[in-house]
């Protein structure tokens, strides 16, 4: 799952480092794939402190989101009929359409959330605007994490960019996934190519529109 269907979960929750700590895991994975934090590992080292506590909380529920989300029917179904209709649009090209329909049903997730109002990204941005930096430092710091500058320094870009209300617009998820795709693979696709992935992510929300809210309603139980 994207940032807001993560946040989605936590969307009436007003403390800073769980909502920090929910989306966490793919802060820093974006920050640099290579960094391996794994905070199970170190569960005691966060007791006694609140704010390290929650922000361990919620890197545990974003684990267990992930972990339900994948494993669910709901996801094999619908990046199956994603991946029928991108196939033909990277054909000729390095992508793998598995990879792609799975990227594309996570933004296409997060699209629906805001389409429908059920979260909204200054809500999300303010609350990690008003997280404990220190903490969330020392929190990594304790994940022996030597040095927290990479993370910092993408999660400012990440502030100042505030994207993530963009993904209202197809071309702008198509935008998105391209480059996702290009941390992995030496790629550039001409403007008919995006027209058609673009095309592709417009019809199947309309698919997904009909039954999205049931995978969130059974994540949000089983969190409960």
């Amino acid at each position: 799952m994207n940032f807001l269907s993560h946040y989605y979960f936590e969307r009436y929750n007003r403390n800073p480092e769980l909502v920090v700590g929910c989306v966490l895991p793919d802060l820093i994975k974006n920050a640099d794939k290579d960094i391996n934090v794994l905070p199970h590992k170190y569960e005691q080292r966060f007791d006694g402190n609140p704010k390290l506590a929650n922000i361990y909380r919620g890197w545990g529920r974003h684990v267990e989101a992930d972990r339900y989300f994948h494993n669910a029917p709901f996801f094999y179904t619908h990046t199956h009929g994603l991946k029928l209709l991108l196939t033909p649009t990277v054909a000729n090209t390095p992508i793998r359409p598995s990879f792609l329909s799975h990227i594309a049903l996570e933004l296409l997730l997060d699209h629906l959330l805001l389409r429908h109002q059920s979260v909204h990204e200054s809500d999300f941005y303010g609350c990690l605007a008003a997280v404990d930096r220190d903490m969330v430092a020392r929190f990594l710091t304790l994940c022996e994490v030597p040095d927290t500058t990479f993370f910092f320094t993408y999660f400012n870009s990440f502030m100042r960019a505030q994207y993530i209300g963009s993904y209202r617009h197809f071309d702008q998820i198509t935008y998105a996934i391209i480059n996702i795709c290009r941390r992995l693979w030496d790629v550039q696709l001409p403007d008919e190519q995006r027209v058609l992935i673009t095309a592709a992510l417009a019809d199947y929300a309309t698919v997904l529109d009909e039954d999205f809210r049931s995978i969130f309603d059974d994540i949000e139980a089983h969190l409960s």
